[in-house]
This record gives C-alpha cells, sequence and structure tokens, in this order.
C-alpha cells in the first residue's frame, strides 16, 4: 500500500468536522495532503459522493483505504502510527483514556442546538448573530464536561487530560463557537484558560489561521 495520506477537507471557515480531522492529523505529526472541495460548489455532493462512501467530509484516502468520518479518522491514524515515533492521541492510563473517548463520543453525537445556532461558519463573522436559549444550554453543558474533566485530570498540562488528546481534538471546533459567540465562563472557571490552550496548539493554528484569512461566508 502507498504511504500518501491526502485527506478531503471543506473550505476552512465552513467545515468544522473536516477540522477535527487535520488537526488530530497534524497534531500526529504525520506528512499528508490536504485538499479543498469547494462545498458551496458542491451542493448536490457530486465531488464528495466520488471521494467518499458518505458523499461527505472529511475523508481520508491512504493508498487503497478510504475512512470517512473524523473519529474514524483519529482511531485510524492513532492505530497506523504509533509511539515513540508519533505522540498519542489516546492517554496510556486506561481510566484517562475511557473518559477521554466518551468525551470524543459525547461531541461527535451531541449538542445538535449548539451546532445549528453557532453554526461554524458564523464565527468568523464580525458580529455573529445571537445564539437560541438552547444552543446556550448545549454549551452550559459542554463546559459542565469541562470543568468536570479539568478538576480531575490525571496528567500535567493545560488540556482536558493533561496533554493534549482526541478529546481536544474533537472540541477544537466547538471552542472556536463558545469563543466567537462570547458564551459566559462566569460558571466555569478553569475553561477560559483550557480554551485558550487549544486555540493556541500548532495544530489549532494550522487550521484557524488561514481559516481566518478567508472571506466571511454567512450562508452556504
Amino acid at each position: 500500500m502507498s504511504d500518501k495520506m491526502v485527506l478531503y477537507v471543506g473550505e476552512k471557515n465552513i467545515s468544522s468536522w473536516s477540522m477535527r480531522a487535520s488537526v488530530a492529523l497534524a497534531a500526529k505529526g504525520v506528512d499528508f495532503e490536504e485538499r479543498t472541495i469547494a462545498l458551496r460548489q458542491d451542493k448536490d455532493r457530486t465531488e464528495r459522493r466520488r471521494l467518499s462512501p458518505t458523499g461527505r467530509v472529511p475523508v481520508l484516502h491512504h493508498g487503497a483505504r478510504v475512512i470517512p468520518d473524523s473519529l474514524a479518522i483519529l482511531e485510524y491514524i492513532e492505530e497506523t502510527f504509533t509511539p515513540p515515533a508519533h505522540p498519542a492521541l489516546w492517554p496510556a492510563d486506561r481510566d484517562a483514556r475511557a473518559h477521554a473517548r466518551w468525551l470524543a463520543a459525547a461531541m461527535h453525537s451531541g449538542f445538535q442546538k449548539l451546532r445549528e445556532s453557532m453554526s461554524f461558519n458564523l464565527c468568523f463573522l464580525p458580529q455573529p448573530p445571537k445564539p437560541t436559549a438552547e444552543a446556550l444550554a448545549d454549551a452550559a453543558e459542554m463546559l459542565g464536561y469541562f470543568e468536570d474533566a479539568l478538576g480531575r485530570k490525571p496528567a500535567a498540562g493545560p488540556y482536558l487530560l493533561g496533554t493534549f488528546s482526541g478529546a481536544d481534538v474533537m472540541y477544537a471546533p466547538a471552542i472556536v463557537r463558545l469563543t466567537a459567540f462570547r458564551v459566559p465562563l462566569d460558571k466555569a472557571p478553569r475553561s477560559g484558560a483550557y480554551m485558550e490552550a487549544v486555540l493556541s496548539h500548532p495544530a489549532v493554528k494550522r487550521w484557524m489561521d488561514p481559516a481566518r484569512a478567508l472571506p466571511p461566508v454567512a450562508t452556504y
């Protein structure tokens, strides 16, 4: 199998799920090529269906293997690129690893109202719209997860489990949302420093710096 890895993504200021896969690959320190599919020009998903069995991005091509879905991509590269050559994205400790995985799964399947009202593309507008009460309730639940994890993390470091993990990868776009929409942190005293640490991580900045340079997209 060829070692070439190609990650197909949507526009950096639109596709939050693409961001997760790209951040995971960058955090792993693996070589990959990133190719953008213009989602606004692919309304009928013709291009995405050509590349992905789900008709969605992100999708990773690694030789003959095709892996759609950001969480599946994270798990695949975690198995394929192992320490010491590449840092682990799941903690070595079994309890911490279980915690990281359920946090990641909760992001993967939940917070629908937050996603709807605080759409990722809106984060780049000069003045994002006011989020709904339901979205703010989702945000409060998410911040509760952060506070709980940060209050009992097993390792040193500023992230949810101490060192940067798959859980932080999965929440990175949500942290962009919470920050852009200025969600109050008065009941989440630990979360502000954590969110700043995630946004400052090189793998996150690798996505966000060019995303902020793109023209904002109000609708797509």
